[in-house]
């Protein structure tokens, strides 16, 4: 694996306190770029960042053209996966009802529709219960799953969740009813009493697929269910399904759960994305239409565009919404669910920018009382904070303030639903575990960087300090200093179509294989405009002294200490830093760049 060497791009920190960091090209270093401009047609800006992320020469060809054949696992190598699919195609053989519980988030809604109109191809009525996060909060309760069984469904299939589900599926021992769980999450020692519990995170499950999403471990379970009635015979008379039509389902569920972009899961969204682009799930094309994407999909509009749509039904309306129309078959249902679904992202967009402002002020009193230094963990809890967003705000105030952050709605009975983002090094996931384990919240789990929990408002503060002092140890040495790694500083004359063609060619990009980071020096800015719900993006043009310009944009700057520059930079001479995107409007295309970060050219 080649290694990468990087050195400072200025002496000085960013306008964020960041460092930027180049990579360094030394000879051999030069002859691998080299031969992947020859061969490959890749710049020779952009190949040094492939090999700075281990992709060698002889793994470009996989990298460029990842093939599931190569990358999909047996099946049956998984734990509980053959009991699982063996218990369900009894049911699918004799026409039986399924029960279905999914999660409320984009994961387990795509989940939740794959698996559903499989077994519905198959002849199975399916009864999908997603929760009310505001009612029933996260996972499986005794009081769903009995609703479901009441509906005639002896087994009920469990996607995104279950696997911290102890008290509801004890509670349903006495009854005749199996259940299935396929699920993600970070497991706890002992696991809950279920027929077949398939999760790749089982310490004795097979090992190397620890990152997949909800939608990637239930197409593999598909897979071992098709492969189940293929051998007794049930598609003798009947077409067999092609799975691959549900690959725009996983790679919408694995880009929006923010799991690792390598391997399966690069394999598993690189061909969603070709599936999706034929429009043939009404529900994703309609979602497509009213979040006017008039190019071909990726990452990005998948993670920024179609996931919090179908977020907001679970957040600000009905949580049933987004997988009734990941799963709907007439296109006229599907416009009016999509449409819905955008009213509901809208009313979401106003509670975010409100919400934001009232948490801002709760952190900057803490600052103030303790000497302007932030806590090394913000605990903010509020009785007038919408449950529905408090995970939106929890990721924004993590990469403002750079610290482990959660959010605590407090509803009227003084149960605390809580959400958390973490930064690198602090497994939040982990503990919130510990936290349970320790009585502070009554129920909770996640994954590293983001956790949901539970919590009796009167045990907040001693969560409060639980946390503190684990992160104070994890940090011992300091808070993680935010790094941005840039592959090359170019000019303005370099930001082309053709280049935004190639780095779009070697996508998908995603979590642990980011879009490539470029830098522009010695720049100004010109004709900034704000837009937005309270005007909180930027847009505008930079020039470097020559006549090419460039479009830039920036989200949710307002309560960004990049905003002082934006409100005052007639004449600065400035460095830009990063990625590069076409933006597609009116069926023109253009390249703009994706700002992460600004420093001042003085000293560079």
């Amino acid at each position: 694996m080649t290694c990468l060497k990087t050195k400072l791009f200025s002496s000085k920190p960013s306008v964020t306190n960041a460092d930027w960091k180049l990579l360094l090209i030394d000879d051999p270093i030069k002859r691998s770029v080299d031969y992947l401009y020859q061969n490959y047609e890749i710049p020779t800006f952009i190949s040094p960042y492939l090999l700075f992320k281990g992709i060698n020469l002889d793994q470009i060809d996989d990298f460029i053209s990842p093939k599931l054949k190569n990358l999909l696992p047996e099946p049956f190598l998984f734990k509980d996966l053959e009991k699982g699919v063996t218990r369900l195609a009894v049911e699918v053989e004799n026409s039986r009802p399924i029960g279905i519980f999914g999660d409320y988030d984009v994961d387990g809604a795509t989940s939740a529709a794959m698996i559903s109109s499989y077994l519905e191809y198959c002849g199975c009525n399916t009864f999908i219960h997603i929760p009310d996060r505001f009612l029933e909060g996260y996972g499986p309760n005794e009081k769903a799953l009995k609703a479901l069984y009441s509906k005639g469904a002896e087994l009920i299939l469990t996607v995104d969740c279950g696997i911290s589900s102890f008290e509801p599926l004890k509670a349903l021992s006495a009854i005749n009813l199996d259940l299935i769980v396929i699920d993600h999450h970070n497991p706890d020692i002992m696991l809950p009493p279920a027929y077949a519990i398939i999760n790749p995170k089982r310490v004795d499950t097979k090992k190397g697929y620890e990152d997949l999403c909800a939608a990637g471990v239930t197409f593999i379970f598909l897979i071992g269910l098709n492969r189940e009635l293929r051998k007794k015979g049930f598609f003798k008379n009947k077409k067999e399904p092609n799975l691959f039509q549900f690959l725009d389902l996983v790679a919408l569920g694995t880009v929006c759960d923010v799991v690792p972009l390598k391997g399966l899961n690069r394999a598993f969204v690189k061909q969603g994305l070709l599936i999706m682009k034929k429009r043939e799930n009404l529900g994703i094309k309609a979602l497509c239409d009213v979040s006017k994407l008039n190019s071909k999909p990726d990452t990005q509009s998948l993670g920024f565009s179609l996931g919090p749509r179908i977020n907001a039904g679970g957040r600000i309306g009905n949580s049933e919404l987004g997988v009734n129309l990941l799963k709907e078959t007439d296109e006229t249902k599907s416009i009016q669910l999509a449409k819905k679904l955008d009213e509901f992202n809208q009313k979401r967009k106003f509670l975010t920018v409100e919400l934001e402002s009232k948490v801002i002020g709760q952190i900057e009193k803490l600052k103030a009382d303790n000497n302007q230094i932030t806590p090394n963990v913000l605990v903010i809890n509020g009785s007038d904070f919408h449950e529905g967003i408090i995970g939106i705000i929890a990721g924004r105030m993590k990469e403002l303030y750079n610290r482990p952050v959660c959010i605590i709605a407090i509803n009227k009975n003084g149960i605390g639903k809580g959400s958390g983002r973490s930064i690198q090094g602090i497994p939040l996931g982990d503990l919130i575990l510990e936290a349970l384990n320790a009585k502070l919240i009554s129920s909770g789990g996640g994954h590293d960087m983001a956790a949901g929990f539970t919590i009796d408002h009167s045990k907040i503060k001693m969560f409060n300090n639980f946390l503190l002092e684990k992160v104070n140890i994890l940090m011992q040495k300091g808070v993680p200093k935010v790094s941005y790694i840039a592959t090359s500083v170019i000019p303005i004359s370099a930001c082309t179509l053709e280049v935004a063609n190639c780095l779009e060619k070697l996508g998908p990009w995603g979590t642990n294989m980011e879009e490539p980071k470029f830098i522009i020096s010695n720049a100004k800015i010109s004709s900034l405009r704000r837009f937005g719900v309270n005007n909180e993006h930027v847009s505008f043009y930079i020039t470097d002294g020559t006549s090419k310009k460039l479009k830039v944009k920036k989200f949710n700057v307002l309560n960004s200490i990049l905003n002082n520059i934006f409100n005052n930079y007639q004449n600065l001479n400035l460095s830009f830093l990063g990625r590069l995107s076409i933006d597609s409007w009116n069926n023109t295309k253009s390249i703009e760049l994706m700002l992460d970060d600004i420093i001042s050219s003085d000293d560079t």
